[in-house]
């Protein structure tokens, strides 16, 4: 695959991240070789070596401890050091971006590992590029699950492509209103709730004047956003005069 799409990010600056999944010694080269200009991974399966490692570096090589806050919102005192790693049965030596962390009334660090490029050495500024990876890991999430995508509808390859080209455009044009139209409460709602407050609404059909119209049922704090909306964007339609606008 990295040969595959090479063309991608040659000759141009890039920059790889990837999870666990990427840190066997076979992957950890091919993406060492593929080019990129920075690339970080993962490195949480075979970390006993690397732990024995870092635990053995002297107090001189770990900065001043700071005062940090993980994504849980624990509270942790946190060190960052480099080293280098050579697996076991293996040639390749790759530099290791070292976290050590812990929470008041721990009595003993916890690590965490950083694969990386040979260009860099600075190990906080390296793995703090690297969790921005969750950030857009987010994205995707709730694309995915917002829309229910995981799995393609069809067989054919063509159609799959079309579907997830409907459902992007459905994804933008829903993210496009909350930004656009919605009050600042509202900027966190995710898709499945974008979803419920703005496409499935209650509704019951009804004939008047036969003609066939839908009665939705709004909450009394959406009214005034409703009318607004209205007044916008169907008004405007109903009185345009064919062919002029």
């Amino acid at each position: 695959m990295l040969q595959r799409h090479r063309p991608f990010w040659q000759d141009r600056a890039s920059d790889f991240l990837a999870d666990s999944g990427s840190s066997s010694v076979a992957y950890l080269q091919a993406i060492d070789g593929a080019g990129f200009t920075h690339w970080s991974v993962s490195y949480n399966k075979w970390t006993t070596v690397p732990e024995r490692t870092a635990a053995a570096l002297p107090e001189s090589v770990w900065p001043a401890a700071r005062q940090t806050t993980w994504r849980d919102g624990t509270a942790v005192t946190e060190q960052h050091a480099g080293l280098r790693h050579t697996p076991e049965n293996s040639q390749f030596t790759f530099p290791l971006a070292v976290a050590r962390g812990k929470q008041d009334d721990d009595l003993f660090w916890r690590y965490a590992f950083v694969a990386h490029d040979q260009r860099r050495s600075d190990a906080e500024a390296i793995l703090a590029r690297h969790r921005l990876k969750g950030g857009k890991e987010q994205l995707f999430k709730e694309v995915l699950r917002g829309l229910d995508l995981h799995h393609p509808p069809c067989e054919s390859l063509t159609a799959n492509r079309m579907f997830y080209a409907l459902a992007a455009l459905a994804y933008n044009l829903m993210k496009a209103v909350q930004l656009i139209c919605l009050p600042d409460e509202c900027q966190s709602w995710t898709v499945p709730t974008l979803l419920k407050q703005m496409v499935r609404l209650p509704a019951t059909l009804v004939r008047h004047a036969r003609r066939l119209g839908a009665r939705v049922a709004v909450a009394a704090s959406w009214l005034n956003w409703w009318r607004t909306w209205e007044t916008r964007w169907w008004r405007a339609a109903a009185t345009a005069v064919p062919g002029t606008g």
